[in-house]
């Protein structure tokens, strides 16, 4: 039996929390999308808040015509192993798969995990970058929720603490000084670790943050021992190796399969070194119970029977089939050259920048060689000042809501959210895996929507703020 678009817009928008809720007056979420109303729009969005693909749709509507639910949990498994699949590079594992609705959910997992090492002792969690996260990730960082809906379709009271068992104290170091050049955050790091000899650590560092800022993963070496590190690369716009190299320092990494890889919010997932699984097998789990308003047991590996037991074994259906999008755009991105993609998103990047410096309307961010070519991060000027979030905000909605002429084969816009640091704020323009392997499979760089979107900005500008 066919799935009709009604259905699988109703799954689609189930299981995780508000953010994808549609609201009846505009029939879009609150970044004013409706993941089935994809034709004719060009998407640079760089957040977790894009629509379907042509490839998408047909994806999600394959998965729902076959799914069924005595499947579910061998649906889990087959997606826990392409997922590896795609991402190890040997041919056994080394890794285990956490799911969860959101990146931001993962925050909640190495809290979770100290507390079982370590039970009664306070965590010391320190998080890099906080201005750029998710935005529930500040809130579920110091252990509370982060949002008013949970993926049971249950309200649960946000901001309140979420364990009562577990104890953590936060330290969050910013991304960005005032001038809007990005910090070195090492000294602090190594600082906060020295403070806290013999107690639970957590280091979360971030590799291609909202504006595609990566930490000085170096800083890992130097402490092997003693800190349980966690490397955010939600936006996931990272080369594989990398991947490998961490997993095998016994470093988690959280990642998500609706950013660059555009599949429709939300999926997250935590990949944790067997190393660390295989710590917390044997130990009590009934901190875990703590958990169950926000995690199912699917959402954890079968290695964890224990935590497995303390929740819930309720089938995130809408969670199954965003992450059967993701993946099939992964495998479908990653049958290309890793060389070939990552020099047409570099190209990409020097059109993008080298339009953008020509123009007295924007600014690029500080230090952007220092961040993800797939990201262009940038401030908007009105005779020589720079826009304020409030501003950012009128005219990111002016953009994204309105039609617009001048692009080849589409009519609507989407960028990335304005990210506020300090008093000040930018916007991002991004390109997504879809957009990437289309033109790799056209052997055809074409940068025309790109340039008009640029002057699209310009003209907004103009007519909101001249």
């Amino acid at each position: 039996m066919q799935t009709d678009d009604a259905t699988l817009l109703q799954i689609l928008t189930s299981g995780c929390d508000e953010r994808i809720f549609l609201r009846p007056e505009t029939d879009a979420n609150k970044y004013h999308l409706n993941p089935l109303k994809y034709e004719g729009l060009f998407h640079r969005g760089s957040c977790t808040c894009g629509t379907l693909t042509p490839s998408g749709h047909v994806t999600a509507r394959e998965f729902m015509d076959a799914y069924s639910e005595d499947r579910y949990e061998g649906i889990v498994k087959d997606q826990t192993k392409r997922l590896q699949a795609l991402l190890h590079e040997t041919d056994e594992d080394q890794f285990h798969v956490f799911f969860g609705p959101s990146g931001s959910d993962m925050m909640y997992l190495p809290l979770l995990f100290q507390a079982m090492m370590h039970p009664g002792q306070e965590i010391i969690n320190i998080v890099s970058c906080p201005e750029e996260l998710g935005s529930g990730s500040k809130a579920a960082a110091e252990n509370a929720y982060y949002a008013e809906w949970n993926q049971f379709g249950e309200r649960i009271p946000m901001g309140e603490k979420v364990c009562e068992e577990v104890q953590s104290r936060v330290h969050f170091l910013d991304a960005r000084a005032s001038t809007g050049h990005i910090v070195d955050r090492k000294q602090a790091i190594r600082d906060l670790i020295s403070k806290h000899p013999g107690q639970p650590l957590v280091g979360n560092l971030v590799f291609g943050s909202k504006s595609g800022i990566k930490d000085d993963l170096a800083i890992i070496d130097e402490f092997k021992e003693g800190v349980m590190w966690v490397v955010d690369m939600c936006q996931f716009r990272t080369d594989r190796t990398l991947i490998h190299d961490l997993i095998g320092k016994g470093v988690m990494i959280m990642v998500t399969g609706s950013k660059f890889y555009q599949a429709p919010p939300f999926c997250g997932a935590l990949l944790v070194p067997k190393q660390w699984t295989h710590k917390m097998a044997p130990l009590p789990a009934a901190v875990a119970k703590g958990f169950e308003r926000l995690f199912t047991a699917y959402d954890f590996p079968t290695a964890l029977p224990a935590v497995r037991e303390q929740l819930p074994h309720f089938k995130n259906v809408g969670l199954r089939v965003r992450w059967e999008i993701a993946l099939r755009e992964m495998e479908a991105y990653m049958a290309f050259s890793q060389d070939e993609a990552n020099g047409l998103i570099r190209r990409w990047s020097q059109v993008v920048t080298g339009r953008l410096a020509q123009s007295d309307y924007f600014r690029l961010m500080p230090n952007i060689e220092l961040t993800n070519d797939s990201i262009v991060s940038f401030m908007v000027l009105v005779n020589g000042r720079a826009l304020n979030n409030v501003e950012l905000k009128k005219l990111f909605d002016y953009l994204v809501l309105n039609r617009h002429e001048g692009l080849r084969d589409y009519d609507r816009i989407f960028l990335g959210q304005p990210v506020q640091y300090g008093e000040k704020s930018f916007i991002r323009l991004a390109i997504g895996s879809y957009s990437v392997r289309k033109q790799l499979a056209k052997r055809q760089f074409d940068p025309t929507n790109d340039l008009q979107i640029i002057t699209l900005i310009e003209r907004a500008v103009k007519h909101i703020f001249e």
